[in-house]
């Protein structure tokens, strides 16, 4: 990705993924700070859970497998990016079946809309 990126001369976003994007980078360094074993959801994975994580990672052919990979993890949040007690529940029920404590925080999109925003005025000038 930074080859291409490089090439079309498309400053990388600042951040280590799209988690950090979402929250905002002082509210991902504060979740992160208080629990590092935390596995993180957006909107799109709380939605395709089961096709990305659940099949993705063949745990509906392999359950023993679960442990292997969230073993190590404490408890999941939700980076809600909207409001919607469909996607907050199905977020709760992605939790409960890795075992995890559940923790929501609302984002909105407005992290995502601030670093698009400087960038692009950023890219505009170069």
């Amino acid at each position: 990705m930074d080859r291409v990126l490089e090439k079309y001369n498309v400053q990388r976003i600042p951040g280590a993924h799209c988690y950090e994007f979402f929250a905002g980078a002082a509210i991902f360094e504060n979740l992160s700070d208080a629990e590092p074993g935390t596995f993180y959801l957006t909107d799109f994975l709380a939605r395709h859970f089961d096709r990305l994580v659940v099949k993705g990672l063949g745990l509906d052919r392999h359950p023993e497998l679960k442990g292997q990979y969230f073993g190590n993890y404490k408890r999941l949040v939700y980076l809600a990016q909207s409001r919607s007690g469909n996607l907050s529940e199905l977020a709760r029920q992605h939790s409960d079946f890795l075992g995890l404590e559940y923790v929501e925080h609302f984002t909105g999109l407005s992290p995502v809309e601030n670093i698009v925003k400087e960038h692009v005025v950023s890219w505009q000038k170069n």
